[in-house]
């Protein structure tokens, strides 16, 4: 693949950081659109600060999860912690960082989070597709060796995948698509008229799903918490059983109101 996009005198432009940078932007624009149509639920100017604590809540989330779970070497070398361009962000990290930066800004400003949170949920697949295609390119997060014809080869020096010269499972692109997936689905769903609340909790449960097995073919070191589970296996778990009392909730407090 290719790790680094360019190099021009002292400056490198690395995938990893261009395909993060361009999910968060893709999914602002996305935002932002979808805000302009539904006013009612919350400003542009709200939804701009909201974004702001998000994407530093997220990133720091991110960041600190990976370097516990994944690479406490870095503790060593505390520069290199914020080296962020050069890879090294676990997903769940930051999600969880970025949904309590939200949660007490939208409780503050007094919003719905139902609504709010159901807007937001198409927006988060549709970064990490983009974001998992800088991971590709990069090398990180990837799979196992593979005998399938799918199977990829990381042959650049750079590239951070430990598994070189031999095809393993593309599961940067496994996850990617099962977010480009989720984002099409998220969005045709929040089109329609539906109870607050379940488009969150669908991304939630359908998410930890495609995550959990997806896993088994990483090959990378993800953490061992028990039974043999990784980290993100781990989470992934509780975000199951998050989203799926989120969407029963919502449902019986419907029928409730018949």
């Amino acid at each position: 693949m290719h790790p680094i996009l360019f190099s021009i005198g002292g400056f490198t432009l690395y995938s990893y950081g261009f395909f993060v940078a361009l999910g968060f932007a893709a999914g602002m624009f996305y935002l932002s659109y979808q805000a302009k149509k539904s006013p009612q639920i919350i400003s542009q100017d709200d939804l701009f600060n909201l974004l702001f604590w998000i994407i530093i809540s997220g990133i720091a989330g991110a960041r600190l999860l990976y370097v516990i779970a994944e690479n406490r070497s870095l503790f060593r070398t505390p520069l290199e912690i914020f080296a962020i361009w050069e890879g090294g962000l676990t997903f769940y990290g930051g999600f969880i960082a970025a949904a309590l930066a939200a949660f007490f800004y939208i409780k503050r400003k007094k919003l719905n989070i139902a609504k709010v949170m159901d807007l937001l949920a198409p927006a988060i697949a549709l970064g990490h597709f983009l974001g998992r295609i800088g991971c590709f390119m990069a090398g990180c997060c990837f799979g196992k060796p593979t005998n399938m014809p799918w199977g990829i080869v990381f042959r650049d020096p750079h590239s951070l995948s430990m598994i070189k010269g031999i095809p393993v499972h593309p599961a940067e692109l496994y996850e990617s698509f099962s977010n480009l997936i989720l984002f099409i689905l998220l969005h045709l769903y929040n089109k329609k008229k539906h109870k607050d609340g379940l488009a969150i909790g669908a991304y939630l449960t359908a998410y930890a799903v495609c995550r959990f097995i997806i896993e088994f073919f990483r090959g990378d070191y993800r953490g061992t918490v028990v039974f043999g589970l990784s980290t993100s296996q781990f989470i992934s778990v509780f975000v199951f059983i998050i989203g799926l009392t989120i969407v029963y909730r919502v449902n019986r407090n419907a029928e409730n109101k018949i």
